[in-house]
């Protein structure tokens, strides 16, 4: 496959999913802000942001570099721990997303300037969930850490019976970034 890559399976995501579990009020966090607006692509089912777009009145958040830290990041030294130990120095926007079963994310691309320079990643942590990146598709399993080209339609269903739960993450784009050090070795 040249536009979902596998780097690692068999993660153990416990450690993730333990903090996830100790801080579940978080997925409140969003919503909290604007009480009178709950729902939509500011605030969907299951969105926890650790890094976000540091956006002005009237930025399009697509359109934004800029990002910063929520109150939330300093929960999850163990999210901090998978970086440093997949080599990651530097990330971009990266929030967990949950999905509850039998629910899918549309086909889409991510659009706008921000997501130019950037490689966007999954950690599959709970559940199983078909994803889908233009004509190829896979069955994530809990464990999964992998790359995909978020830059044509893309999408997921939860094919498990528990919510999906993923770290998703944006890296600026380098030839060091994992998934470039698997496709030389495949050829591509």
């Amino acid at each position: 496959m040249k536009n979902i890559v596998i780097i690692k399976t068999g993660i153990d995501p416990k450690p993730i999913l333990d903090q996830v579990y100790d801080n579940y009020n978080d997925w409140d966090w969003v919503s909290s802000l604007n009480p009178n607006r709950v729902g939509g692509d500011k605030d969907p089912y299951g969105f926890l942001p650790l890094v976000w777009a540091k956006v002005g009145r009237g930025d399009n958040p697509k359109n934004i570099d800029k990002q910063q830290e929520t109150p939330l990041y300093s929960h999850y030294s163990e999210v901090r721990k998978f970086l440093k130990e997949n080599h990651i120095n530097a990330t971009g926007r990266a929030a967990f997303f949950r999905l509850k079963p039998g629910d899918s994310v549309n086909m889409h691309i991510d659009e706008g300037t921000y997501y130019l320079q950037k490689d966007r990643y999954h950690l599959s942590l709970q559940s199983r969930y078909q994803y889908y990146v233009g004509d190829e598709t896979m069955i994530v399993e809990p464990g999964t850490f992998f790359w995909f080209n978020n830059k044509i339609k893309h999408g997921a269903i939860n094919i498990g019976d528990v919510d999906r739960i993923s770290l998703v993450f944006d890296v600026p784009h380098n030839i060091n970034n994992p998934h470039h050090e698997i496709q030389c070795a495949e050829g591509f």
